[in-house]
């Protein structure tokens, strides 16, 4: 079968709900496919690794408007599969480059690796056909960032900003103290509690997913508010779910940053440079 390995594992897909579906490539993404009664959105595209529209165009026949919820080449990768592609103008700066020669090697061998960007902004509405998502800003993670909120399924799709292993607070393009960026991450989880009467679940980029937003959303809260306040517990090292216990060592697109420290409090769970 296409876009399979000898184990099976590239592309898988499940349903979540009434036209809505997760894709994941080999567990590292989760991407969401939403389909309308006049087109369907794919929110973010993973690394380029495989052929993600012919897997794509096995589940819909839909036209297809690719969504990145950020700029970070791991969910841009597969982009150019596609002629367009709509993401904020802060994601469209590093939505082209590669984390390495392998994935630039994929990125270019696609169709469109010159596709054409489209910005988004905060509180636009895309209409897909009987069937709308708004664009909600939440840059913190990532200066472009947004989440996207689906009310035909009741479902929050946040990218990278908030998650079930841990938020990476040193892969911005203009880097801030810690406990700016817990500024920046509080007032954008306030931002998503304040919708969320209008859904059910979270649905993040990586590791586990849905995730129960009462418990999530004031986790995170609260362990900004003790970043802010420098009480934070540390942990010994920055292991955790699917994040090494030290980059330096692990290699991969992390290993450049130095030191970092890992903090948690309940189901939320931070990552940030150390102080010098």
């Amino acid at each position: 079968m296409a876009n399979q390995d000898e184990h099976g594992n590239l592309f898988g897909k499940w349903q979540i709900a009434p036209n809505t579906w997760c894709i994941t490539n080999r567990w590292a993404n989760f991407m969401y496919l939403l389909i309308g009664e006049e087109k369907a959105m794919l929110i973010d595209t993973g690394s380029a690794e495989g052929n993600l529209r012919e897997f794509i165009e096995t589940i819909t026949d839909k036209p297809v408007m690719v969504v990145n919820t950020h700029g970070h080449f791991d969910h841009t990768g597969g982009n150019s599969c596609w002629a367009e592609a709509w993401m904020t103008k802060e994601a469209a700066k590093s939505a082209k480059i590669p984390f390495s020669p392998m994935h630039k090697e994929w990125f270019d061998s696609k169709g469109y690796p010159d596709y054409q960007i489209h910005e988004l902004s905060d509180g636009d509405i895309i209409e897909l056909g009987n069937r709308q998502v708004e664009v909600i800003a939440i840059g913190a993670h990532s200066e472009g960032s947004i989440a996207l909120l689906d009310r035909t399924s009741r479902a929050m799709f946040t990218g990278d900003e908030l998650e079930s292993g841990q938020v990476l607070w040193f892969v911005r393009d203009h880097a801030l103290t810690p406990k700016e960026v817990a500024a920046l991450h509080k007032r954008n989880m306030e931002k998503l509690l304040s919708y969320r009467k209008e859904y059910d679940w979270l649905w993040p980029a990586h590791n586990g997913v849905p995730l129960l937003p009462d418990i999530y959303l004031q986790d995170f809260i609260t362990l900004d508010e003790q970043v802010m306040a420098g009480t934070a517990k540390v942990m010994p090292n920055t292991g955790g779910f699917g994040f090494p216990t030290d980059v330096s060592q692990a290699g991969g697109p992390f290993a450049k940053f130095g030191k970092l420290e890992r903090v948690e409090y309940g189901t939320a769970s931070v990552v940030y440079p150390a102080e010098s």
